[in-house]
């Protein structure tokens, strides 16, 4: 039986660490804090799983395949960590990543609708739709308990062999096995400056008090704004984000308390867009971090100096909801199934794919 090690217990870590032991290796998990930390990008309270990607298709299909996985475990576990409440693009432009998306929707078969604005008003309890020329739904999208669904990967794993260790491993003491997976999230770059390049960013998110006709309301994803969110999953309230560029952050010794100027931007947008939350009151927020590749592709390549080491990260902030498909393509990759995909090698980038929910960044 061969033998890997997997470092980081965030999704994409935790992902690969059970597909592994499910392929029959030898797996250990190394995590330094605990699977689904707050200080992890995997860390939140709900990521969308939404299959439009604009006009790159590889992931489209890679979120279809992990949406299957995703309701797989929950259903083999009892589990829940799937909300099917789908996800509204809403397209200030004709011709946007909304429309640039269909093409591979209408290819996968994935359900949507192309709305007219005075069409989609009946989405949401509250929805000012005078500034859109259409509205993208994807009913067959969601939304992921993420750390419920991070945390519930590494409990499976376990279940199927995976053994979990505490502590911090580093290149200049790398653990023994013959493979090492180094899926660090926003530690990676730390660990292995000279072939990655990231950007650690910050992200506020805020969900807002609402009544019981939010609860199942669609995610959505204003993408020219740019904020996303959703209706009010679990209780949580209804989550409102602001996409826009932040802060470089160092993850380990960030105060994660909202800013107050997050926090204004949030509520401008939803008294605007959903004006029967201009009021509402704010139930709480979180600070995350996105690990942001200069193209927003991932990064999963073998290491050149290091055979047995591969590097996987580079989540962008849409990484989340490819997960356990992602561990497919990576597991398939280091037993020479498949080759990684050029668009994921490392080394410098350029350009901008246009991945996340947003069209800055």
């Amino acid at each position: 039986m061969s033998s890997a090690c997997v470092v980081g217990a965030g999704v994409f870590g935790a992902a690969t660490a059970r597909e592994l032991a499910l392929r029959g290796w030898h797996v250990t998990l190394v995590e330094q804090y605990a699977p689904g930390t707050v200080r992890s990008a995997s860390g939140g309270d709900t990521r969308l799983l939404r299959m439009a990607h604009g006009g790159v298709d590889w992931y489209a299909d890679l979120a279809w395949r992990a949406r299957s996985l995703w309701i797989d475990l929950q259903e083999q576990t009892g589990t829940r960590i799937w909300e099917p409440v789908g996800v509204a693009w809403f397209a200030q432009r004709e011709d946007g990543f909304e429309a640039r998306s269909r093409p591979a929707l209408d290819r996968l078969g994935v359900s949507y609708e192309w709305l007219a604005p005075d069409d989609a008003r009946s989405l949401y309890p509250s929805f000012a739709t005078g500034d859109l020329a259409a509205v993208l739904l994807e009913s067959d999208a969601g939304v992921l308990r993420a750390r419920a669904a991070t945390q519930l990967l590494v409990e499976d794993g376990v279940r199927h062999g995976v053994r979990v260790e505490g502590g911090r491993a580093t290149p200049a003491a790398p653990p023994g096995a013959d493979v090492v997976v180094w899926a660090c999230g926003p530690w990676l770059a730390g660990l292995f400056p000279q072939h990655v390049e990231l950007k650690i960013t910050r992200r506020d998110v805020f969900f807002f008090g609402a009544d019981s006709a939010w609860q199942d309301a669609p995610g959505f994803c204003d993408y020219d704004a740019p904020y996303y969110g959703h209706g009010d999953i679990a209780g949580l309230g209804v989550k409102v984000a602001p996409d826009l560029p932040g802060e470089e952050i160092d993850p380990d010794t960030v105060d994660r308390i909202p800013l107050a100027e997050r926090e204004r931007e949030a509520r401008a947008y939803a008294a605007q867009r959903f004006p029967a939350l201009a009021e509402a009151p704010v139930l709480g927020g979180r600070v995350c971090q996105y690990d942001l590749s200069a193209d927003t592709h991932f990064i999963v390549d073998r290491h050149p100096e290091h055979p047995g080491w591969w590097l996987a990260g580079g989540s962008s902030g849409h990484g989340f909801k490819h997960g356990p498909a992602l561990a497919e393509y990576l597991a398939d990759c280091i037993e020479g199934k498949r080759e990684r995909e050029p668009f994921h090698a490392l080394g410098a980038r350029s350009g901008d794919a246009g991945l996340r929910t947003a069209s800055i960044g």
